[in-house]
């Protein structure tokens, strides 16, 4: 196995789950001084690192300049599941940049969190880039 138990959350005293991982630890002219589980294996941070992605948009001026909520920074930071406050604040972090929900290349897909993806269907509505949804045809 590759990744090592880094952290154990414990409730009642038992263990509830285990957070596995790698650690690298480099000086500053990139030696590894500390390394922890198999660091040479690849790695498909995903969702992990958007925090850091969303750093410049702090730290250049671009979120006080777009005047971004607090709400819109924590999405900036994180994944969603399709639910519709998720989206709706997405969209209006879209449009204050001056962009359409048609700029984003993420493709349409039914929301991961069910409820949402329940809620489109009772709609009769389809995905269709991100939360706007077209009326699916009903066969007459």
């Amino acid at each position: 196995m590759d990744d090592i138990a880094l952290a154990e959350v414990t409730r009642g005293g038992r263990i509830e789950s285990r957070h596995l991982g790698r650690i690298a630890v480099m000086d500053d002219t990139g030696r590894v001084v500390r390394a922890h589980g198999a660091i040479e294996r690849p790695v498909f941070p995903r969702s992990t690192v958007k925090a850091l992605l969303a750093l410049p948009l702090v730290e250049t001026g671009a979120a006080d300049r777009l005047g971004l909520t607090n709400a819109e920074l924590a999405l900036a930071c994180a994944s969603h599941g399709g639910e519709p406050r998720h989206t709706e604040t997405a969209a209006a972090m879209l449009a204050k940049a001056g962009k359409t929900l048609t700029c984003l290349e993420c493709g349409a897909h039914w929301p991961t969190y069910d409820k949402a993806a329940h809620a489109l269907a009772a709609s009769g509505a389809i995905p269709q880039h991100f939360t706007t949804t077209v009326q699916a045809s009903m066969p007459a």
